[in-house]
């Protein structure tokens, strides 16, 4: 198959591996890091809820680390799909 000229190739490595696994160890870090903040943040929700409940005073730094940490959590998590699907239309 003859390649054209403006088209860029695909290192070795890349060219080894399935098409859902290129590109793999960073999607693997950044969806690590998604998953990570998800929970921390979700932790620190629960923190506030359960704090709230119970009628004490809420610590600012579980709201601080709730409201930073789930939207973080979720904008990595939209990225991590947008890296899939850009990699899924390249095969």
């Amino acid at each position: 198959m003859k390649q054209n000229p403006g088209t860029p190739q695909p290192a070795d490595d890349d060219a080894r591996r399935p098409a859902g696994e290129r590109g793999g160890g960073a999607r693997l870090v950044l969806l690590i890091a998604a998953v990570g903040f998800a929970v921390l943040g979700l932790f620190a929700l629960l923190a506030v809820l359960l704090t709230a409940l119970l009628g004490a005073e809420v610590w600012p730094g579980f709201v601080a680390t709730a409201y930073v940490c789930l939207p973080l959590g979720f904008v990595l998590m939209v990225v991590h799909v947008l890296l899939g699907l850009r990699l899924r239309g390249r095969s």
